[in-house]
């Protein structure tokens, strides 16, 4: 008999010092962040990207750019619009934290 595969549900988000945080859904690869798209539409579900750089206040972008200081802890990710959008992981890049928001694709 198949599996059913479980459903990636919100969970409370509990960021750490830095105020990083990812859904223990997320798969790890070995690969730190690194997962594709394709593995996404498996689930179901849709992503939004939402860039540090381009979303929280100056003086938060002063702070970690500027001052080189890695902390996002007060950095509040605009939520997309639409229904049923959850933080699914707000982490580091290259250019600096992202959060990524998921929804199931059918809750638009």
């Amino acid at each position: 008999m198949p599996t059913v595969k479980e459903k990636i549900a919100p969970i409370t988000v509990q960021r750490d010092d830095l105020g990083h945080w990812t859904h223990p859904a997320w798969p790890q690869d070995g690969e730190e962040n690194a997962v594709s798209k394709a593995w996404f539409d498996e689930q179901g579900i849709e992503i939004f990207l939402v860039e540090f750089e381009y979303d929280a206040p100056q003086e938060l972008l002063d702070s970690y750019f500027d001052d080189g200081a890695p902390d996002c802890s007060k950095w509040t990710p605009t939520k997309p619009e639409g229904d049923g959008w959850f933080v699914f992981s707000i982490h580091e890049t290259e250019d600096g934290p992202v959060c990524v928001w998921v929804h199931e694709k059918s809750a638009k």
